[in-house]
């Protein structure tokens, strides 16, 4: 049997390699999020111009509602980005800690993210 050349990678070393993949990939989404709330709010604002650039397919009323839309995804790739960096970042320093912090920031960012969800679908007046 012959014996391996490289170390055995730990299994929170992949989980590790996971979670800055997510990172990177939560990053571009919300880039992608960010543009499309830039344009659609130009399409609110400066309803003339987006309407020639889009040859006539978007107006103030498709530019509000995909403004509107926009808000929880970009709320959920921006949370989700920082808690999971915030969390590598913890670990890190203490890594017998990771659970606890999982779960605290867990605990937080679905409570923002139920908060931005809640002001965004549920609440009157709005």
């Amino acid at each position: 049997m012959e014996q391996q050349r490289y170390p055995a990678v730990t299994v929170a070393a992949k989980r590790d390699i996971l979670l800055k993949r997510i990172a990177r990939a939560s990053a571009w989404a919300l880039l992608a999020a960010v543009i499309v709330a830039v344009v659609s709010g130009w399409g609110i604002t400066q309803t003339g111009i987006i309407y020639r650039l889009t040859f006539g397919l978007i107006d103030r009323g498709l530019a509000d509602a995909i403004h509107r839309a926009a808000n929880v995804p970009m709320a959920l790739f921006f949370l989700s980005h920082v808690f999971i960096n915030v969390k590598l970042m913890i670990s890190r320093r203490s890594p017998s800690r990771g659970l606890l912090t999982s779960s605290i920031l867990g605990v937080i960012g679905a409570g923002l993210l139920a908060i931005t969800i809640y002001m965004e679908y549920f609440r009157l007046g709005g």
